[in-house]
């Protein structure tokens, strides 16, 4: 009896939180199907008509198409590099007994310690036209989002790789695998949740980036939070249309994070408990 209470109020509680953390959501979705007028004046209450002005404005905008093709590529490219690097890097770092790996090991965490933004300043001199003139352009953002994406990716997948029984990696090598094809054929598959893992967090943290974006591009280079921002009257936010711009933008994560979230949690428990 005891046993049977003590999980229906887990649940209960759980299921309270899950209201909580959806209501928001919930609310944004309602808010992107209401007239204008109706947002301001009622922004809790249910639609009285609803419409889809709001988000054929949002697709047939140029502008945010632009910024929406902007982010899938910078994004796109700077996770494609980040994995690669910190794959590496792990594989190393896990498998190989080298001098200095603790050390190197360490430096690299240390990256997680810094504060991202203290680094805007830095980089908005590094990146103008005095030294390597990329500020403006969309690449400006590429060297920052995979640097910040180094350390985590690296820890992930390090704990991923040092799980993988040493008798697979001899016999890979009986078989006469180097170390590349050990990497490539064995280590790779093996940690394909840590991948999934760093990939999506990559992928997000990089799809929501604000304050790099508004300082190292330019006015016709603009990602998907800088174009949101054009969704602002001289009195305010639109909050019908802001609400409409912000459902294509999540809709598509939330769907990846669904069919994704078992691989994530996998990914994130790798290296935890060895046997």
């Amino acid at each position: 009896m005891h046993c049977k209470l003590s999980t229906i109020s887990r649940h209960v509680f759980l299921f309270i939180v899950l209201l909580v953390c959806a209501y928001p959501l919930f609310w944004m979705v309602l808010t992107a199907f209401k007239l204008e007028a109706e947002a301001q004046a009622a922004p809790f209450a249910l639609p009285h008509r609803w419409v889809l002005k709001n988000l054929t404005k949002v697709f047939s905008s140029g502008d945010f198409g632009h910024a929406y093709l902007n982010s899938l590529l910078i994004c796109v490219t700077s996770v494609v590099v980040a994995v690669a690097f910190s794959a590496c890097a792990a594989f190393a770092f896990a498998l190989f007994d080298f001098k200095g790996r603790n050390a190197l090991f360490i430096a690299f965490l240390l990256g997680m310690m810094i504060p991202v933004h203290v680094t805007l300043i830095p980089l908005n001199l590094l990146l103008g036209p005095q030294y390597l003139n990329l500020k403006e352009s969309l690449w400006a953002l590429a060297g920052p989002y995979i640097g910040f994406a180094l350390p985590v990716s690296i820890l992930i997948l390090r704990g991923a790789f040092s799980t993988i029984p040493h008798e697979l990696l001899e016999a890979a090598r009986i078989d006469g695998c180097n170390a590349w094809d050990v990497f490539r054929f064995v280590a790779i598959p093996l940690a394909r949740p840590a991948f999934a893992t760093v990939i999506i967090f990559n992928f997000l943290t990089m799809w929501n980036e604000f304050a790099f974006a508004l300082t190292l591009l330019g006015p016709d280079n603009a990602t998907l939070p800088i174009a949101l921002n054009n969704f602002k009257g001289e009195r305010g936010m639109y909050l019908s249309e802001t609400c409409a711009a912000l459902v294509v933008v999540v809709i598509p994560l939330l769907v990846i994070y669904i069919f994704a979230q078992k691989h994530i949690i996998k990914g994130l428990t790798a290296g935890a408990v060895k046997g």
